[in-house]
């Protein structure tokens, strides 16, 4: 099947064309003995894509016993809705905060028209999940896909729902948005409104840190190697950013004006990447520094 990658035994990795663009989104499909798991879904646009990766791996619908979501945002856990109708033995692994918005996806929704604006119909739509096919993590917690272990570890700054999945058998670590996005070997920042927190991100960049991952696994894109020096390198990316929107803003006479001063430099327009051709991602993330700097950081 196009788009779909084994990475190693039980392992794939399936580009689901995010936003009609290869390789800016994907989804990774675990499978152990006659079990399998989803680690993020895509937008709810990839769900047919999803389920023919399924499809073409053999794959039963029922087989499927987790969805492991990193957090609610669209391009990571939109599908999800439209997924537990198909998969009719997934439970969907969430954190805690983010779980009642599975449930009810209403604020979810309008939050993220306002983050994305136009680029909106991008993102697809969101459906509600029974709330008993849902179970939410509050602390690390171990699932288990067959007969391998997957650790839940939650990884605030991104957002406050954010977790990474860490598989200790190969060392493998399910990213999602803690370590930034990784484009043509490049790390990008990612940091949307209206919950981003620079210390937590921090923090949680050195929590995976410690795991000493052998590989990382990008929602956006692909596999890793390096992970030290990718995690680290994220933290650098991350202080910069922050620091450069701190002094455009703090030198501006209003956030008007420093969001358009921001667009025009160089230095930063240098993070938009190939989907950007608006600049509306380049300028959320912008954003989502403001509104964090805005709460006295």
């Amino acid at each position: 099947m196009k788009g779909l990658r084994k990475l190693r035994e039980g392992l794939w990795l399936l580009d689901t064309g995010q936003f009609g663009i290869p390789r800016l989104g994907g989804v990774y499909i675990l499978r152990s003995g006659d079990e399998a798991a989803l680690v993020e879904t895509g937008t709810s646009l990839a769900a047919p894509t999803v389920l023919g990766a399924l499809d073409a791996l053999g794959i039963a619908r029922e087989g499927v016993r987790k969805i492991f979501l990193t957090h609610i945002h669209l391009d990571h856990g939109g599908g999800v809705g439209v997924l537990v109708r198909e998969l009719p033995e997934a439970t969907v692994v969430v954190h805690e905060r983010g779980a009642k918005h599975l449930v009810d996806p209403s604020r979810l929704l309008a939050s993220v028209k306002e983050a994305v604006g136009g680029r909106f119909p991008l993102y697809g739509t969101a459906e509600p999940v029974p709330r008993e096919r849902i179970d939410p993590v509050g602390n690390e917690r171990t699932f288990r896909v067959g007969e391998e272990e997957v650790s839940a570890i939650p990884t605030p700054g991104h957002a406050p729902h954010h977790l990474c999945f860490y598989l200790p058998r190969t060392g493998e670590l399910f990213t999602g948005d803690a370590a930034g996005l990784y484009l043509g070997g490049r790390l990008y920042p990612t940091t949307p409104p209206p919950s981003f927190d620079l210390e937590r991100a921090l923090e949680s960049l050195q929590r995976v840190s410690g795991l000493r991952p052998r590989r990382l696994l990008y929602t956006h894109f692909g596999p890793a190697e390096e992970p030290g020096r990718l995690l680290r390198e994220y933290g650098e990316v991350l202080e910069w950013w922050v620091g450069k929107i701190k002094a455009v803003r703090d030198s501006a006479s209003s956030e008007e004006e420093a969001m358009k001063r921001l667009l025009a430099d160089q230095e930063v327009t240098a993070y938009a990447h190939d989907g950007d051709k608006d600049m509306e991602e380049l300028a959320m993330n912008i954003r989502g520094v403001l509104v964090y700097l805005g709460r006295g950081k």
